[in-house]
């Protein structure tokens, strides 16, 4: 039983990592001559979008999400930190699904800027409940992966209690 749930592990870790590298290529690529937005300004001005952030700090996010994205995603195929990127994931996630979220309360109408002109499971067009939905569905793995470790060719050592203890 515990062999089958390292190659579940195995998979979703893996599965997160790529999807996490496409969406991260998407806000990173370079624009040709012929296409002038190209992925960060794409990504940019769908941060501006939701109206969340201030100017600085959209600028900031488009330059520091991507990368983050990169870096977890490397994490989880090497097998290395593997719980502490899927945290991190988990966090990008929450808050973005909280992004969505207060964009549909507000009515607001916008496009999703993560995984460029594409889309996952969601039919393409203004963001609905079924972003918010998508987003949970990614983000139950990475919660798993944060939880359970990453499964097969997992270098990370096993999780130990956290116990406050005096010293001596």
């Amino acid at each position: 039983m515990k062999g089958l749930l390292n190659t579940i592990l195995l998979l979703m870790r893996l599965a997160l990592a790529a999807l996490f590298l496409f969406a991260a290529w998407q806000k990173l690529k370079p624009g040709t001559d012929l296409v002038v937005d190209s992925g960060p300004q794409k990504f940019a001005q769908a941060i501006q979008g939701f109206r969340i952030l201030p100017e600085h700090l959209v600028y900031l996010a488009t330059g520091v999400i991507p990368w983050l994205e990169v870096l977890c995603a490397l994490l989880l195929i090497v097998g290395v930190w593997t719980r502490a990127a899927a945290w991190l994931l988990a966090l990008l996630l929450a808050g973005f699904t909280a992004a969505v979220v207060s964009v549909l309360l507000r009515g607001m109408s916008l496009t999703c800027g993560c995984f460029g002109d594409l889309t996952l499971l969601c039919p393409k067009g203004t963001m609905g409940w079924c972003k918010v939905a998508e987003n949970l569905l990614i983000l139950a793995p990475a919660l798993l992966i944060a939880r359970f470790g990453g499964g097969w060719l997992d270098w990370d050592r096993p999780a130990r209690p956290f116990a406050l203890r005096p010293p001596g």
